[in-house]
């Protein structure tokens, strides 16, 4: 076996790609597209699974989903969204992406990665000016729909070491803080 980690990512714009880079480096670990996953490559010891959120959900997990019951004990995953991280961001993406037999077993995390409008196609650029339209048409759109239509304006782009320092830690078998990811719930082994 090549290393002790597998990061299995899905990145449409670069951002998340830009996060895989910033663990390969920092953990010397071996990394794959979830197209190229193959079944003979479950020997590593953990196991990161890593996408961009997309609707308030992992996106691409469904896909990876099939792979749950080989990895599903060696298993975390990171989601990488346009949003700086809030108080239960892991805990939504949790609920709303991982399957009810998995979610007291994976621990989630979040990091802040980019947003550029002239990245998107055709489709999502439709559905991107939808949301700005309904943002507007509120009286008080709140920070987190102010965030986004500033950066509808102005690309953002977060991606950085410290964004995913708590993951790396946690990858590396260092101590982190409960608080700052979506654990395993309590006595499974974490």
């Amino acid at each position: 076996m090549k290393g002790s980690l597998l990061v299995i990512f899905a990145s449409k714009h670069g951002y998340v790609k830009r996060y895989v880079d910033i663990i390969g480096n920092a953990l010397g670990c071996d990394a794959v597209p979830l197209d190229k996953l193959k079944k003979d490559m479950f020997g590593y010891d953990k196991y990161l699974f890593i996408s961009s959120v997309r609707g308030g959900v992992i996106s691409e997990f469904k896909k990876f989903a099939k792979y749950l019951p080989a990895v599903a004990d060696k298993l975390v995953v990171c989601a990488v969204g346009m949003l700086p991280r809030g108080e239960n961001t892991e805990k939504q993406l949790k609920e709303n992406t991982i399957p009810v037999e998995y979610e007291d077993k994976l621990p989630v995390f979040y990091a802040q990665g980019g947003f550029d409008m002239n990245e998107l196609s055709g489709g999502d650029k439709m559905r991107i000016s939808m949301i700005e339209k309904q943002l507007k048409g509120q009286s008080e759109p709140g920070e987190v729909g102010e965030f986004v239509l500033a950066a509808i304006k102005t690309p953002v782009d977060e991606v950085k070491t410290a964004n995913i320092k708590q993951l790396i830690d946690f990858l590396d078998g260092k101590f982190v803080d409960r608080a700052l990811y979506c654990p395993p719930a309590e006595g499974d082994g974490e």
